[in-house]
């Protein structure tokens, strides 16, 4: 399975999924550190539930690291990205795991 990646040689190799992924999360952890004052507790809850959707449908389990930011006391911590790390290195050691397997079969 090749995929696109975005790289250069002091950059990370992100597919354009992971890279839009974190770009979403870290939209949404800046949106409740920066604005905290300007968002009503109803609008930052629907905002903490539209995070958690997504990291739900994006991440499956791993969303479970964002439910974390319905605690009261706890927006400053960015969950959300947290939840999209953890995702990533898991995705990436299942990718070499998967290669090394593949590879296996072929020596």
């Amino acid at each position: 399975m090749q995929t696109e990646t975005v790289s250069a040689p002091w950059l990370l190799r992100l597919s354009w999924e992971e890279l839009t992924t974190l770009a979403v999360c870290l939209a949404l952890d800046l949106v409740e550190l920066a604005a905290p004052m300007l968002l009503s507790p109803i609008i930052g809850d629907i905002l903490d539930l539209t995070g958690f959707i997504f990291t739900a449908v994006n991440f499956s389990w791993f969303a479970a690291i964002s439910l974390l930011e319905f605690l009261p006391g706890l927006d400053p911590v960015p969950f959300f990205t947290l939840t999209w790390l953890a995702w990533y290195i898991h995705r990436r050691r299942t990718m070499r795991r998967n290669l090394e397997a593949e590879l296996a079969k072929w020596l």
